[in-house]
């Protein structure tokens, strides 16, 4: 009886999703859109305020390139996401018409699934036979051992795009915020070059945390890019404005 429900366990486990991991999404993506708006402004910023000397234009054309890349940002998170609930329904509509055709078959294929996890040949084949019983419950255990996916691990692509867009807009915002508010060009560059590492460091640390590296690297690698970024694009703008 124990050996049963051990079974069925084994059968049901794979599909439990705790919402604390289901975020984990929205996190990583937040943490990317945060990354890249600051990368991509504070680069912008650095090259144009190396051309242009006029403090309001620049403002002008940091607020539109923070704007810009933000709503470009949400369509490409929700395209993105969106892309894969298509993939999605695609991949189970194919399994499903399999199912139906070639029943033994995808049994066979699941069967092999279970036997390379350590089961014996009757405990994998109960299995089988009990999750064949529910055509939904099977198509799932297809879906999740052969192609490794799953409907809980797809994200609201509306929800989606919001984040990264909005992530992209608060990271934006770091090196432009000097150049709001200070009054003179060569102060706002200052301010911007003080106030982005710390930012870019921080951001790349929290990066490191959601993907389980070490934090130091992750935080030292992101201020790199970025400051590189910055400092080429800066240099360029300032030999263009000399022509």
């Amino acid at each position: 009886m124990s050996s049963d429900r051990q079974l069925v366990g084994l059968t049901t486990q794979p599909a439990e999703r705790h919402k604390h991991i289901r975020a984990r999404g929205y996190i990583g993506s937040s943490a990317l859109g945060i990354s890249d708006g600051l990368i991509t402004n504070l680069a912008f910023l650095s090259g144009f305020a190396g051309y242009v000397s006029d403090i309001q234009l620049i403002r002008f054309a940091g607020i539109a390139s923070m704007l810009a890349g933000a709503i470009s940002m949400s369509f490409a998170g929700f395209l993105a996401q969106r892309s894969e609930y298509d993939l999605y329904h695609a991949d189970a509509k194919r399994e499903a018409g399999e199912i139906e055709q070639e029943p033994e078959e995808e049994k066979s294929e699941l069967k092999k699934f279970y036997l390379a996890k350590g089961l014996s040949q009757d405990e994998a084949g109960k299995i089988v036979e009990k999750i064949s019983e529910n055509k939904d419950k099977f198509l799932e255990d297809i879906l999740m051992h052969e192609l490794h996916v799953h409907e809980t691990r797809l994200e609201n692509p509306i929800k989606m795009g919001g984040v990264i867009g909005l992530s992209y807009l608060a990271g934006a915002l770091i090196p432009l915020a000097p150049f709001i508010l200070l009054s003179t060009r060569n102060s706002s560059i200052i301010g911007a070059a003080l106030v982005s590492p710390l930012f870019l460091f921080g951001v790349g640390v929290w990066k490191g945390r959601i993907v389980g590296r070490r934090f130091w690297r992750s935080g030292l690698e992101t201020l790199i890019i970025g400051v590189a970024a910055s400092g080429v694009l800066y240099i360029i703008g300032t030999a263009i404005g000399f022509f």
